[in-house]
């Protein structure tokens, strides 16, 4: 079934530690872990099939903070200069979907997630570790944000009913627009309140619980059938 248990616990959980499957006491990064992020990140910029000037790799996201939960990815982010141009920009979300389909790469068990990111980007984490320079960049706090259940819940709720919704349909357009609703809704917390704004908060409980790739599948099963052209030539006597 594509949609885990709703759970009734709080959205956002603060450990006492950092995930220890990564993180040795002190918030020094594992050697072994950091040996297999650099390599991964080495083999992903072969695989952009462009020259890209890589300033540092980073870990961010709730692995790189005390919210981390058995369902976190582990955010490695290659760092280049500036802001990349929207043309390269496409490339880079075209070769990062690409290397998904083609790669199934874990740390410890952990889902590891690849992306190329601008050094004067705005991004949006209370935890960002350099592995270049073994260096926190932003050390992150043993704080619970605040967070509205309620709203965070509600919102959810209305999302999974939609979502549902749109897995029952055969209409691409139709399919498209709630995956595309989900994506902006994301972006517009994420500029407004930064990670632990409601938005962000249930685009996690989504993609957690299957949903964002199960609405990927869909749309591109019904791409593929669109795209398609059934036999419908009689047999000749």
């Amino acid at each position: 079934m594509w949609l885990r248990e709703f759970s009734n616990s709080h959205f956002v959980r603060v450990n006492k530690r950092l995930n220890p499957k990564i993180w040795l006491d002190g918030g020094i990064l594992d050697g072994e872990v950091k040996e297999k992020l650099l390599h991964a990140a080495k083999v992903f910029q072969d695989f952009l099939g462009v020259e890209i000037s890589v300033e540092d790799v980073t870990i961010t996201g709730s692995n790189a903070n005390y919210t981390w939960t058995e369902y976190s990815d582990l955010d490695l982010h290659l760092i280049v200069p500036g802001i990349p141009s929207d043309e390269e920009r496409e490339l880079y979300s075209a070769k990062k979907a690409l290397w998904a389909e083609q790669h199934t790469v874990t740390i410890k068990g952990l889902p590891l997630e690849l992306y190329v990111q601008g050094a004067d980007e705005i991004h949006h984490s209370t935890g960002i570790y350099s592995i270049l320079h073994d260096e926190w960049i932003t050390e992150p706090k043993k704080v619970k944000p605040s967070v509205d259940d309620a709203a965070v819940r509600a919102k959810l709720e209305d999302l999974m009913s939609e979502v549902r919704s749109a897995l029952n349909s055969d209409e691409l357009a139709r399919v498209a627009k709630v995956k595309d609703k989900i994506t902006q809704m994301r972006k517009a917390g994420l500029e407004r309140a930064g990670e632990w704004a409601t938005e962000n908060l249930v685009f996690k409980q989504l993609r957690n619980k299957g949903a964002i790739d199960a609405l990927t599948n869909h749309i591109r099963n019904l791409e593929d059938i669109s795209l398609s052209l059934e036999n419908t030539n009689q047999a000749i006597d």
